[in-house]
Order: C-alpha cells, then structure tokens, then sequence
C-alpha cells in the first residue's frame, strides 16, 4: 500500500514537472516574441517623426486591435515584458523545487 502511495507522489510530481518545463517553455517563446515586437517598435518610431500619422503602431490584443502611440505600444509592450520575466522566475522556482522533490523521492525508492 505505501509503495503504490509513494508511485503515485512521483508521478504527480513528474506531471507538475513537465507541465512547468511546457510553461516555462512557452513563456520563452512569448518573450522572444515580445523582445522582437519592442525591436520593431523602436525601430518604427527612430524612422518616424513624431506627430506624424505614422507614429501610431496596431497592437493584437486578444480578440482585437488597439491603434496608439507608438511610445504607448511600447510601454504597453515591455510591461508585460516585465509581467512575463516575473511569470517565468515563478515557474523557474516552483520547477527547481519540484525537481529536486521528485529526485529525494526517486533516490529513496
């Protein structure tokens, strides 16, 4: 009876595991994302002078699209940046821990 309760600890944490490993993953590659939209923003906004019509950028917002500023969409943009990076030291944490749990059990079966 306990062997099948301690099988069923490890398994939870190899799932916690890798569902963190699938978020963090995810969470790089809206980073990378987010980076590469703050690149084409500053970009954008060195060639155009300010005032102009096209100093406004487009942002996707879910299920719609947001016309402002392009001072703005940065703004907006490296905020959840900044939301992201703090997202992904919680799961970089959270899965460390977890990991080294799931080794203490695998070690002491």
């Amino acid at each position: 009876m306990e062997a099948a309760r301690r099988r069923q600890r490890l398994e939870a944490l190899a799932e916690d595991v890798l569902a963190d490993r699938q978020l963090a993953a995810d969470y790089a590659r809206k980073k990378q994302e987010n980076s590469d939209a703050l690149h084409r923003l500053r970009e954008q906004a060195r060639r155009t002078r300010p005032g102009s019509r096209l100093a406004t950028s487009t942002l996707s917002m879910g299920d719609f699209f947001l016309v402002v500023p392009t001072a703005t969409a940065q703004d907006m943009v490296a905020g959840a940046q900044r939301e992201l990076e703090a997202a992904i030291g919680e799961v970089r944490q959270r899965l460390e821990s977890n990991a080294r749990r799931l080794r203490e059990l695998q070690s002491s079966a």
